[in-house]
């Protein structure tokens, strides 16, 4: 067992790794979110409270498992907090351009994964240095200011770290550095806030993951810039490891309806392996985010210009704007400027409606330029099947 889960002390429910008995935390626990509609009850507490910590450190796995839970669990009588620590990957927000947002030649070639989650916001970096929390609740009981306060109580009450929440609904330490975002995803009948909080994060990475390109043109939700700290950076005294024990029982502490009947009303700490074997289903939704279609087919539109050098058999010496349109990861259309030479017209046109339909990847400029040099449509035929 590894030492994120050792931290959780009070923990209820050691569940082996590869059991499937215990797939009740996926089936047996399920209750599927009513059609009925709900009446307001902001100051309704949940009968019960349970914290999940993952086993798993694979982001796909995780944001599979969040996913699973928003489609499957009713939450009308219980809230749950999902704890969860991924390896090095970047993470951005449903409603934005991977290419803005990340470093995708660096992180291809680090072997670092991008995946697009369902909620919306911005851009994060992920290592075991972060701790990754997601407040789950009934979405007339959704509260995210709430669950922040609960984050800045752990850390003044058991590491003396002074954090605050900022107009952003950012948490802040020492005065304006951000060590933690937030973003949500609210339904019908169910919500979640889930935010990241920055303990001991390889800020270097950070800082080159999150490198993407700026000239490219796009209405799509794009990451604020902030300056960023690590709480290791604040105090010696804490990991990721003591901040989840920390976080889960202050969460675990909060009322609950059943605790103010003197009834008890919380499930204590439960270990959960997110797979399908334990969560049937689950599987599907893993597939779904590692895909292309997840990162890129759900993609606004965007534009992108690059200046392309001509072949010297076409015209030596001259440079011309190319401009890419694409939306959901395809190309839309493609124009060329002219470079001063109208001759260039019906190679252009040629280029531009070989290339509109494909998949984009910064390589297309470059293969466009291959396609321009002459025998043209031999040449675009040859590569190109058509």
């Amino acid at each position: 067992m590894n030492s994120l889960l050792k931290a959780a002390s009070g923990i209820a429910a050691a569940i082996p790794k590869h059991s499937t008995a215990n797939a009740a935390i996926g089936l047996s626990g399920v209750r599927f979110a009513s059609s009925k509609p709900m009446k307001k009850k902001l100051d309704q507490k949940p009968n019960s409270r349970v914290v999940f910590i993952s086993q798993s450190t694979n982001v796909h796995a995780n944001l599979a498992f969040e996913d699973w839970m928003y489609r499957n669990w009713s939450f009308e009588n219980r809230n749950v907090l999902f704890l969860w620590r991924n390896d090095p990957c970047v993470v951005i927000g449903r409603h934005q351009v991977p290419y803005v947002e990340a470093n995708l030649p660096y992180l291809e070639s680090a072997g670092v994964p991008v995946v697009r989650r369902n909620s919306g916001g911005g851009t994060v970096y992920h290592d075991q240095g972060n701790l990754n929390a997601t407040f789950f609740t009934a979405r007339d009981r959704y509260n995210r200011r709430d669950n922040l306060e609960v984050i800045c109580k752990a850390l003044q009450e058991d590491f003396n770290i002074q954090a605050e929440i900022n107009s952003r609904d950012d948490i802040i330490v020492g005065g304006d550095y951000k060590i933690s975002g937030t973003a949500a995803k609210l339904g019908r009948t169910t919500a979640y806030h889930h935010c990241t909080v920055l303990v001991g994060a390889d800020k270097k990475q950070l800082s080159l993951a999150l490198k993407g390109d700026k000239s490219i043109i796009t209405n799509a939700t794009e990451s604020v810039p902030a300056p960023v700290m690590n709480l290791r950076d604040v105090s010696d005294n804490i990991s990721v490891e003591s901040l989840l024990g920390s976080l889960g029982r202050k969460y675990l502490a909060l009322p609950t309806a059943e605790s103010c009947l003197s009834r008890g009303g919380s499930n204590g700490f439960t270990l959960i392996n997110p797979t399908p074997d334990w969560f049937p289903g689950l599987g599907e939704l893993q597939e779904e985010l590692s895909s292309w279609e997840g990162l890129h087919g759900r993609s606004p539109r965007f534009s992108i210009t690059r200046s392309i050098t001509l072949p010297n058999c076409l015209v030596p010496n001259t440079k011309i704007d190319a401009t890419i349109k694409v939306y959901h990861g395809i190309i839309e259309e493609v124009t060329f400027s002219d470079g001063g030479c109208p001759d260039l017209a019906e190679i252009t046109q040629d280029v531009s409606q070989v290339f509109k339909g494909m998949q984009y990847t910064p390589e297309v400029f470059r293969d466009m330029v291959n396609g321009m040099r002459v025998p043209q449509k031999q040449k675009l035929q040859s590569s190109y099947g058509i």
